[in-house]
């Protein structure tokens, strides 16, 4: 076995959660004492900071590492802007659309484009590092683990790919397409395929520990809680799964397909679905805790800040639901589908719209993203996650 892969077996379950403390606007503990600093929050709650628009329709989902706000956009590009300011800091252009989420780690950007290639990218200057050439589009996110780069293609395979290098470690074929993004922990790496099946792999090897079926395309990508695996299918369903062994635990059903990739916190798992509606399901029992209906199908996979769920929906909006009672805080207006996931940083929402604009917005609580799709660095994160496993 390599170093690489005694590095990745040796992986534990869990690992240390912190905010990036380089990231703009941190409260100071003097914040935390001043009752006008709430106010100045909940009077920025859903307003504009600042905007940015990529020239082109579509994007991926932003991710927010070291004052930088990084996200693909089907101007065939990846853009790099001040999370500050919304100024442009670089543009990498590709030869197609980019609808791949970057993750970025150690000062480099990871990125699929529907060129078919996986690009790695200097987080500073935009210059390229390498490039891995696939059969098919990359739609997936890359996830990091150790020296490894996880990601799903369109021509059906999970690839696994040294970060430095970006050669091939190993690659394993399912029976469709790859939309879902992986997620990497305690050494096995959980992605779904458009053949209807949840696949556990070995990070090391590619080696298949299990495959759960489901009834339709799985394009959510799954998120881990404790011992269960998480995913929505376009049967309608919502699945959790032991993480060893693939069994059931329970399922929830919607009345449509299920896009939207799950997020855990508060013992509560959040999911959109096409028939419009947010859910809130109890993480242990499957029981419905509440929904909130959008006007639109909900291919935004949500994500929490301080008891503050955020999501986009098809109709065009974003919104701001109490995690526990399922009543909106806030609504806003981007005036196109808001397919892709938020991500919260010190106090603010990042996020892309359908006509190429990324949106900095007012969120109106404190602190930043700590849902488990965060937290695992699963189709965008923020600086407190850097690379798993």
């Amino acid at each position: 076995m390599s170093d690489d892969e005694d590095r990745l077996e040796a992986k534990g379950e869990y690992w240390d959660f912190e905010v990036d403390a380089g990231l703009p606007d941190s409260i100071t503990e003097d914040d935390e004492e001043d009752d006008s600093y709430q106010i100045r929050l909940e009077e920025a709650a859903g307003k504009v900071k600042w905007s940015y628009s990529t020239g082109g329709l579509g994007g991926s989902a932003p991710t927010v590492v070291g004052g930088t706000v990084v996200a693909g956009g089907d101007g065939d590009s990846i853009y790099a802007v001040n999370a500050k300011t919304g100024e442009e800091q670089w543009v990498f252009e590709t030869d197609d659309f980019v609808e791949s989420a970057p993750t970025v780690v150690d000062g480099r950007v990871v990125v699929g484009s529907d060129d078919g290639h996986v690009y790695a990218i200097d987080a500073d200057t935009g210059s390229q590092q390498w490039a891995f050439r696939t059969a098919r589009f990359i739609e997936s996110s890359p996830t990091i683990a150790g020296n490894a780069v996880f990601v799903g293609g369109g021509d059906g395979y999970v690839y696994s790919l040294h970060a430095g290098m970006g050669k091939e470690r190993w690659a394993v074929g399912t029976d469709g397409p790859i939309y879902a993004s992986p997620t990497v922990t305690n050494s096995t790496v959980y992605i779904g395929s458009d053949d209807g099946h949840v696949y556990a792999l070995s990070a090391a090897s590619g080696e298949q520990r299990w495959a759960f079926e489901t009834g339709g395309p799985v394009r959510s990508s799954p998120t881990v809680a404790g011992d269960t695996v998480f995913i929505g299918s376009g049967d309608g369903t919502l699945y959790a799964l032991d993480a060893k062994w693939g069994d059931k635990q329970w399922e929830f059903a919607t009345g449509d397909a299920i896009n939207s990739s799950p997020t855990v916190a508060e013992g509560s798992v959040f999911v959109g679905s096409d028939d419009g509606a947010l859910y809130a399901i109890d993480a242990a029992s499957g029981d419905r805790q509440w929904s909130f209906e959008t006007d639109s199908r909900v291919w935004s996979s949500p994500t929490v800040a301080s008891g503050t769920v955020y999501v986009g929906s098809n109709d065009g909006y974003v919104y701001a639901i109490s995690t526990t009672t399922g009543q909106r805080d806030w609504m806003f207006d981007a005036e196109d589908w808001v397919d892709t996931a938020p991500v919260v940083v010190n106090e603010t929402v990042y996020v892309t719209s359908d006509d190429g604009t990324i949106y900095a917005l007012g969120a109106g609580v404190r602190g930043s993203s700590t849902d488990s799709r965060v937290n695992l660095g699963t189709l965008s994160h923020h600086g407190g996650w850097a690379g798993g496993g």
